[in-house]
């Protein structure tokens, strides 16, 4: 397991870039969108595009089959277990670092789904997802930060297709809202990975490095004590490298980026 841990200064505007389409495809469990038609940037928003009915019908951009992709990043200043949840009808994805955490993307009646993943402090990019087929639509966009949790759901039961959905009162996940998803950041946590060296002499890790920073290697044996792995390296616009020799223990790694 690799994990990232990036400090960075953004120089964002708040909000998700909306990219809103006249069709879509579903392939190989994924969302595919047709017929692109309008693109804007949803501005220091809550991602609440649904009115809390069974009979709600939100149709952006008319009615009919349409689908949404809105991008951008997502700033985290606590390390942590975060929850990520999405209410939808029809469905719903939310994708992180290029990584699906929730996959709520069948045709349905404003079904619930939640996911949990391990987040490091920086920017993080953030896709979510969505489409409605046809008759009524809606999403909303929930998370839970660590320091919230735990918390109750923010609408009782998994399904509401024969009932309005129940909203809990005492609940501590939050729709998602600016100033926490940006639309462009200065760095964008590196994607760490390994490439093994032949006949078993070691590996290296590598990432897409940016001049002006500097980078740290973190390695720790149980993700709560963590020590420097090597020199510092100055940044680079281009591929970085550092040699590693695992350990026979476990061992995890992450980056530390600084200005």
């Amino acid at each position: 397991m690799i994990l990232l841990f990036v400090s960075g200064r953004s120089l964002a505007a708040d909000g998700l870039v909306g990219q809103y389409y006249t069709g879509f495809n579903l392939v190989n469990d994924r969302i595919v969108f047709d017929g692109l038609t309008l693109v804007k940037t949803e501005i220091s928003t809550f991602f609440d595009f649904w009115g809390g009915s069974q009979w709600d019908d939100w149709n952006p951009i008319g009615s009919g089959p349409y689908s949404v992709h809105w991008t951008g990043y997502l700033q985290i200043t606590n390390a942590g277990d975060y929850g990520f949840g999405t209410i939808s009808d029809d469905g719903s994805e939310i994708w992180i670092d290029g990584v699906r955490v929730v996959d709520n993307h069948e045709e349905q009646w404003y079904d619930w789904q939640e996911a949990w993943c391990y987040l490091g402090v920086g920017n993080h990019a953030i896709e979510i997802t969505f489409f409605e087929n046809q008759n009524f639509s809606g999403i909303e966009v929930w998370w839970l930060k660590p320091e919230r949790a735990p918390s109750s759901l923010p609408y009782s039961g998994d399904t509401f297709h024969t009932t309005p959905p129940s909203f809990n009162a005492d609940t501590r996940w939050e729709i998602l809202s600016a100033p926490f998803v940006q639309t462009e950041v200065t760095y964008v946590n590196p994607r760490l990975r390994i490439e093994w060296q032949p006949a078993g002499t070691g590996a290296r890790l590598a990432w897409q490095g940016f001049s002006g920073v500097t980078y740290q290697i973190e390695t720790s044996t149980n993700l709560h004590t963590w020590q420097d792995f090597g020199p510092a390296q100055n940044g680079w616009n281009g591929l970085m490298s550092q040699a590693i020799t695992p350990s026979d223990q476990k061992q995890f790694f992450r980056l530390r980026l600084q200005e």
